[in-house]
């Protein structure tokens, strides 16, 4: 059972927990000032953190903190309220499972590191890549956590994702 008086603890799972998972945990933390406590964690970390993630977030002034990449393994025995996947099913990633009794929810959002072309095309990737996860954490902020139910939560989660218009 979440208790939504107490910080939420959300953990963002991808695959390589190089690029989106690490944008979605710098953000929430920065976002959610003390609301939110976010980590981040993939099925098959890539063992580094992509230099162009922490560009765009240096680049918005989000505090990067010394992020890693690491393994979901590496935190079975932590309890998060949410868990949100950022894999892109749509692309053909198998997005990550999580076994414990935390709410799920999916933001699927097309991998940055994919993106191919010119540094400019590269750069337009990362940053569209930050400014949906920021749009979505915008909007689970202004959510009033405090008086909010584990289902609502995640039905909001859900509803945040459609409403902006990827699946």
């Amino acid at each position: 059972m979440i208790d939504m008086k107490a910080p939420l603890k959300i953990l963002f799972l991808c695959t390589a927990n190089s690029c989106r998972s690490i944008l979605g945990e710098a953000l929430a933390n920065h976002l959610g000032e003390g609301r939110l406590i976010a980590r981040s964690a993939g099925s098959h970390p890539s063992g580094r953190v992509h230099p162009r993630a922490l560009a765009v977030l240096e680049r918005h002034g989000v505090p990067v903190g010394q992020p890693v990449s690491k393994s979901m393994d590496d935190l079975d025995d932590e309890w998060f309220d949410v868990v949100i996947t950022v894999c892109d099913a749509a692309a053909g990633e198998a997005c990550p499972v999580w076994l414990a009794e935390s709410a799920k929810v999916h933001w699927g959002i097309p991998d940055p590191a994919a993106a191919e072309g010119d540094d400019p095309a590269i750069e337009a990737a990362f940053e569209a890549t930050y400014q949906r996860l920021r749009g979505r954490l915008e909007k689970l902020v202004a959510l009033d956590l405090e008086s909010m139910t584990p289902p609502g939560l995640t039905a909001s989660l859900q509803k945040i994702h459609r409403e902006a218009g990827e699946h």
